[in-house]
């Protein structure tokens, strides 16, 4: 199973901590786990900030979960880049009588 998730997120290094459960680190820091589910033959994956990242069919289901999870925000699918907010001109306040 480590073979399967490790070529599914190969910017991730995955360790086997239990029988059923691999913890992912990227850069050396934690990045999230992958572990069987309650029901049979699924995969529950958390993201390294302990985000539920769902329930999974396959491990490199869920590996890919933790992996997108792990990229930073301006590389991810579907991002949106920050707006600045730009303040303009003080409009004047009206005054009720």
């Amino acid at each position: 199973m480590l073979s399967t998730l490790s070529s599914s997120a190969p910017s991730l290094v995955w360790r086997q901590a239990d029988a059923d459960f691999f913890v992912a680190t990227l850069d050396g820091q934690y990045a999230g786990f992958v572990t069987t589910g309650s029901t049979p033959a699924t995969f529950d994956a958390e993201s390294g900030h302990g985000a539920d990242l769902g329930t999974h069919a396959s491990p490199d289901a869920a590996a890919a979960a933790v992996a997108e999870a792990a990229r930073p925000a301006s590389v991810r699918r579907g991002a949106r880049s920050p707006r600045r907010r730009t303040r303009g001109p003080a409009s004047p306040q009206r005054v009720r009588a």
